[in-house]
């Protein structure tokens, strides 16, 4: 009696299916990976403001292509700061003006402690320290990328030196490699204490502006009363005021100091209050 057996399955075609579903499923997924995951953003923004910050901080001069680029950068876009919109030129001079060689500081600040109010001073001052502080962190950033990349290259180099003395390697490469490690010593532990000595005048710098700020406050409450009768000979009553205003605040806060009686003894007559009068 024959038995009439069920074909079997071809284990090559039983292979090829598994093999099929698991590609399939492999696709899948590398599509659906490849689906969710963000497209970078182009990665040319970043090196053109490295580029910006390495030339400034080693004062180096661009190139004219360059110039220009960044030329058409700066006009469409806009720089602002936390300290507020720079662009009203009542408030503070623009970067083009203030990066020129004829800039001259002292006139500038002359010419705004005598022609402005001590809102328009302070707002002026807290552009100018948050564009100072921001050009000092990218400076300190482009320091520290600096040091970490020097610091990685001579790590490497006294791994490879390692590795070559564990191997056993001629006597002559030892002596080829070794005044160029040297060398590469030397540059890196000069450069970071060039950098320890750029932090330091940073700092010097950062008190001297602050005393400097300091110092021109002075001079602005200092020159309130002629401020002031500039205001009323020219009839404008309502700026005489808000400007006294802010003056008797800050000789409110200076209360004890010397000077600070006669100065609003002087403004309160050219205001035309008397002095027994509560301020």
């Amino acid at each position: 009696m024959s038995t009439v057996s069920s074909p079997r399955p071809s284990i090559a075609s039983s292979r090829r299916t598994s093999l099929d579903a698991l590609s399939t499923n492999v696709g899948g997924l590398t599509t659906a990976s490849s689906s969710s995951t963000p497209r970078a953003l182009s990665p040319s923004v970043q090196p053109r403001r490295n580029r910006a910050a390495l030339r400034d901080y080693y004062n180096l001069k661009p190139s004219d292509a360059a110039t220009s680029q960044d030329a058409r950068r700066s006009r469409s876009v806009p720089r602002t700061t936390d300290a507020g919109d720079i662009s009203n030129p009542s408030v503070v001079t623009t970067g083009t003006e203030l990066d020129s060689a004829e800039f001259d500081a002292q006139r500038y600040v002359d010419q705004l402690l005598a022609t402005s109010a001590l809102g328009t001073v302070l707002k002026a001052e807290n552009t100018l320290v948050g564009d100072i502080r921001t050009l000092d962190g990218e400076r300190k950033a482009l320091v520290y990328d600096n040091y970490s990349k020097l610091i990685r290259a001579v790590e490497t180099i006294g791994k490879m030196r390692r590795s070559m003395d564990d191997r056993g390697a001629p006597l002559t490469m030892a002596k080829t490699l070794g005044p160029a490690i040297s060398f590469v010593a030397e540059t890196a532990a000069a450069l970071i204490e060039d950098g320890e000595e750029q932090r330091r005048r940073m700092r010097e710098a950062r008190s001297s502006r602050d005393n400097k700020a300091e110092k021109e406050t002075v001079r602005w409450v200092l020159g309130a009363p002629e401020r002031l009768g500039r205001f009323l000979a020219e009839g404008e009553r309502e700026a005489a005021e808000a400007d006294w205003d802010e003056v008797r605040a800050l000789l409110d806060k200076w209360e004890g100091v010397k000077g600070v009686v006669e100065v609003r003894e002087a403004c309160e007559k050219v205001m035309g209050k008397k002095t027994d009068e509560p301020s």
